[in-house]
């Protein structure tokens, strides 16, 4: 299994292809959960059991990220750091993107 962002109830065509993956299970459990547990993260946290996302958390997660980048360039191993790079990029570039409609809700899981 893995872990991706998508749009809820998707209203066009922009809506239904938006897809952003973040890890698979086993990844995120080896390199990103360390992360998580050691910054005391509460969004990302909640990635792999699943959580809706609106406008206003996406600062809020987006912060997160960055916490975990900085903690990955520390704790992680070149491969694993860029894998972990190009997804913390992939979901700070694109979640902001998500919300063309102000009910827009994202899911992360």
């Amino acid at each position: 299994m893995s872990i991706s962002a998508v749009i809820l109830e998707p209203q066009n065509d922009f809506e239904k292809s938006f897809f952003v993956p973040v890890a698979t299970e086993s990844f995120f459990k080896e390199c990103w959960q360390p992360a998580v547990e050691s910054l005391g993260l509460k969004w990302i946290d909640l990635f792999p059991s699943g959580v809706d996302i609106e406008k206003e958390d996406v600062t809020l997660i987006i912060g997160e990220l960055m916490l975990i980048k900085e903690w990955a360039a520390e704790n992680l191993n070149e491969e694993q750091r860029d894998k972990i790079f190009e997804r913390i990029a992939g979901l700070r570039d694109k979640l902001p993107l998500a919300f063309q409609r102000k009910d827009t809700v994202i899911f992360i899981g």
